[in-house]
């Protein structure tokens, strides 16, 4: 199974900037991880159509819930193919129009294939449930409690982790026999859910715009503060310490990403470069998050692109050493730590 030129056409259009790491991957790890992004992706975009309502939505990830039975399928098929009309960035209407091959890709599938892409997209669309049943629209309502926050991340960013280490695990047991130490899910769903979050904290202001508060109510209550007083950019300084709460959860689950790469034997330079490159831009744009005011929608966190072809130029040595590696994450890790408690700290890093 390969992606054709066009569905990668739409492929590049989607994933922006994991499609850098997506590229760089060896066949077939290459074309499963973009259908399984793909198939997540159409998902996404059905959940944030505005123009259906939250019982059609719900309907639709139960349907994905049965992605190998083949009447969901169909069903499914039928109703994405009708939001193609809707709002939304072109790549995301191509998707949706042309779902029926992606489809008729994962239908393709050798059978032992499936059940990795089924407990994907049954995961995530267990989170994206959780969007759809917490978040009714209009005024911004926050989720519960910091355990739903972290659940919410563990769907959403942790099952794609450990599809991510399932492939891994075959690719490499496919040219390395004898490695025993395989890439770990625990491990991959935990650098996934703090891939999750660092989204979540950088697109603070879009999410509340559209009626998402992921930051929980028991958290918004140590300040008194209310989901509605987030759409005000003057209440970051109230809400900071709350943000810097969450930026030590995700570099807590980051931390794990050493013995990760670790497990990847240094012969596979693609797949090595596929975890480096996001774990070092989740920590740049954690550092950037750290200084920003999350809650103006003009000044949303993010990597520049130059920090991006940086990282890119800057690769080669780090896929021949872990040491390499692990000097630039404690690098960022002690900057970003520096920015949150007021220190100074100097350096250089890859």
């Amino acid at each position: 199974m390969r992606l054709s030129g066009d569905i990668d056409a739409i492929l590049k259009k989607v994933s922006r900037t994991l499609y850098l790491s997506v590229a760089v991957l060896p066949e077939p790890v290459r074309s499963s991880m973009g259908l399984g992004y793909l198939l997540c992706r159409a998902l996404d975009t059905a959940v944030d159509t505005p123009g259906i309502s939250a019982g059609q939505k719900l309907k639709l990830l139960s349907l994905a819930r049965d992605l190998g039975k083949e009447n969901s399928r169909a069903e499914l098929l039928s109703g994405l193919r009708s939001l193609s009309s809707q709002p939304a960035p072109k790549g995301e209407r191509e998707l949706l129009a042309r779902f029926g091959d992606v489809l008729a890709m994962f239908a393709a599938l050798p059978e032992p294939e499936k059940p990795a892409f089924t407990d994907l997209v049954s995961g995530v669309a267990s989170g994206m449930e959780m969007d759809v049943v917490s978040f009714p629209g209009g005024r911004p309502a926050a989720l519960p409690a910091a355990a739903d926050l972290e659940r919410y991340c563990g769907l959403i960013g942790g099952e794609p982790g450990r599809f991510w280490a399932r492939l891994y695990r075959e690719a490499i047991r496919a040219s390395n026999r004898r490695w025993g130490n395989l890439p770990s899910e625990a491990d991959a769903a935990m650098i996934g859910a703090a891939l999750q979050i660092t989204n979540i904290l950088k697109d603070m202001a879009y999410d509340l715009s559209i009626g998402r508060c992921y930051i929980p109510q028991e958290d918004l209550d140590t300040r008194n503060l209310r989901p509605s007083d987030l759409l005000d950019p003057a209440s970051m300084e109230r809400l900071r310490e709350i943000s810097v709460k969450w930026i030590y959860w995700a570099l807590d689950r980051l931390d794990l990403c050493e013995s990760f790469v670790s497990s990847i034997p240094k012969t596979e330079l693609s797949l090595r470069a596929a975890v480096i490159w996001p774990v070092y831009w989740a920590m740049d744009t954690l550092a950037e998050v750290s200084l920003a005011n999350l809650l103006d929608p003009g000044a949303r966190p993010k990597v520049k692109r130059r920090r991006i072809y940086f990282t890119l130029a800057a690769t080669p040595p780090l896929l021949l050493s872990n040491t390499a590696f692990a000097r630039g994450y404690r690098f960022r890790r002690e900057t970003l730590i520096s920015s949150l408690t007021g220190g100074d700290f100097e350096g250089r890093a890859l």
